[in-house]
C-alpha cells in the first residue's frame, strides 16, 4: 500500500509507504489525491504528513516524467496527478504538519512547501536538481518554494542543483523545528496538539486567508505563455533525453557549454 491513512485523536496521519525512496509515481500521487479529496469532503481533520524509510521522498520518477506537466496548455498540466496533489495540499481546508525523517528531492520539496508547518530530523538534506537533467521547473512550484525558503536560497538550489542541509533550511525558516531523529515524531505531535487547541473554523479561515494572500500575485498571459514554452522546450530537448538516459544507466555526465551532454566515463 503506497499510502497509509490513520485517524488519530484530533488529526489524521498520511504516511508515504513505499520505502526506501517513496517515489512520487502515479500510484502514490493518485492515492494522495483520493485521500485528500475524501478527507476534505468529510470533516477535514488536521493532517500529519510523514514517510517511512530512509528518504522522505526522492520526488518524481525520472523515467516516468510525462509531457503533461510540461505541456503548453495549463488545463493539461492541471490534470496531471502531480499538479493535482499540489493543488489539493494547498487548498486543503485545515492546517497540515509535515514530519521529515529523510532526504527530499525534486517534487517532494514542493510537496513540503505546500504544508503549513514543517519539522525535520537534523540529518535531512533537500535538493531540487532539474537543471542537472536539462529541465525547467514550474513557476507555481518555484513560487511555493520561494515562499518557504526565500529567493536567494531557492536561486542557489535551483541554479546549482545542489542539495542543502536541514540546518540551512531551518535558518531561512523553511523548517519550523529541527530535532534529532528520535524526537521527530513527538515534536510533530506536540505541534498538532497545539494546533488542535484552536477553533476549527478559525484555523480553516486563517489558513484560507493566508493561501489567498500568497496566491494573489498574477502573471500576465504573455509571461505564462513564455514560461510554458520554456518548460516544454526543456522536456522535448536532447539535453533532457540524454541526461535522463545517463541517469538511468548510472553513467556520469556533464553538460558542455554548447548545451550537449558529455559522457565523463573513461
Amino acid at each position: 500500500m503506497p499510502l497509509e491513512i490513520t485517524a488519530r485523536s484530533g488529526w489524521t496521519e498520511l504516511v508515504l509507504n513505499e520505502p526506501p525512496r517513496n517515489v512520487l509515481d502515479r500510484t502514490m500521487l493518485t492515492a494522495l489525491v483520493d485521500a485528500l479529496d475524501s478527507l476534505a469532503a468529510a470533516d477535514a481533520p488536521l493532517l500529519l504528513l510523514r514517510a517511512n524509510g530512509r528518504h522522505f521522498s526522492t520526488g518524481y520518477s525520472i523515467t516516468e516524467i510525462p509531457e503533461d506537466i510540461f505541456h503548453h496548455d495549463p488545463h493539461v498540466r492541471a490534470a496531471d496527478p502531480f499538479e493535482q496533489v499540489m493543488d489539493r495540499l494547498t487548498h486543503y481546508p485545515a492546517p497540515i504538519v509535515a514530519a521529515v525523517q529523510g532526504d527530499a528531492y525534486g517534487g517532494a520539496v514542493e510537496l513540503l512547501a505546500c504544508c503549513d508547518l514543517r519539522v525535520a530530523a537534523d540529518t535531512v538534506r533537500l535538493g531540487v536538481p532539474p537543471v542537472r537533467l536539462g529541465l525547467v521547473y514550474s513557476h507555481t512550484g518555484l513560487r511555493r518554494m520561494i515562499r518557504g525558503f526565500g529567493s536567494p536560497l531557492v536561486r542557489e538550489m535551483l541554479l546549482t542543483g545542489e542539495a542543502v542541509t536541514a540546518d540551512r533550511a531551518f535558518h531561512v525558516g523553511f523548517f519550523n523545528r529541527l530535532v534529532p531523529t528520535d524526537e521527530l515524531q513527538p515534536t510533530a505531535v506536540r505541534l498538532l496538539e497545539t494546533l488542535a487547541k484552536g477553533g476549527p473554523q478559525a484555523l480553516r479561515g486563517t489558513r484560507r486567508i493566508l493561501t489567498l494572500l500568497e496566491e494573489a500575485e498574477v502573471l500576465s498571459d504573455d509571461a505564462l505563455a513564455e514560461i510554458a514554452q520554456l518548460r516544454h522546450d526543456s522536456w522535448s530537448s536532447e539535453e533532457f533525453e540524454r541526461a535522463r538516459d545517463a541517469f538511468v544507466k548510472k553513467t556520469p555526465w556533464l553538460f558542455s557549454q554548447e548545451g550537449t551532454v558529455e559522457d565523463t566515463t573513461e
